[in-house]
């Protein structure tokens, strides 16, 4: 295998592991309309609600493990959007946390953040009917934030590891013959 197929299959492969991933855009008319929120955070449980940010904090250490989380910031009111996706609304982070709850005036729901971390993205079809959403009552009474930012690696960064990887394997091949 020459040079060139070698660069050739690299760039195949860094186009590959580069390519875009699924978006969520905010589609609600307003001024957010178009902006896009990363993907659909990873629900993890849902539950009665607590009474205050350290009950909060138990219950989400008590789901993630001891010590996993730590109480960042509480932010209310809360607005949130609707998006291009049916059934999934996104609102504006504080913090940039690794995890945040949502809590209405009966129940609360933990969610990893992922992608873009300035933002909750969920999907109301992962709750129950107990949190009343979707549905023009409900209101998010807060979001409460743990942990500090999540550093998630871009697919560009991956890509470009990957010529890397294969131009110290060119060099290295070239050294030894």
């Amino acid at each position: 295998m020459n040079i060139k197929q070698l660069l050739q299959i690299g760039l195949i492969l860094a186009g590959s592991i580069a390519m875009p991933s699924w978006a969520v855009m905010i589609n609600d008319g307003g001024a957010y309309d178009g902006i896009d929120v990363g993907l659909i955070d990873s629900f993890i449980s849902e539950a009665a609600k607590a009474g205050n940010p350290t009950d909060e904090q138990d219950w989400a250490n008590s789901i993630l493990g001891a010590g996993s989380v730590t109480y960042t910031v509480k932010t209310e009111p809360v607005s949130y959007y609707g998006t291009d996706n049916s059934g999934v609304f996104a609102f504006g982070l504080a913090s940039s946390p690794e995890y945040f709850l949502v809590k209405n005036a009966t129940r609360m729901a933990l969610f990893q953040n992922l992608a873009d971390t300035n933002w909750g993205v969920f999907d109301s079809s992962q709750l129950s009917d107990r949190m009343n959403i979707p549905s023009d009552k409900f209101t998010i009474s807060h979001v409460t934030e743990f942990n500090g930012q999540t550093e998630v690696p871009e697919p560009g960064v991956l890509g470009l590891l990957g010529i890397g990887l294969i131009g110290i394997a060119l060099r290295r091949r070239r050294s030894v013959a």
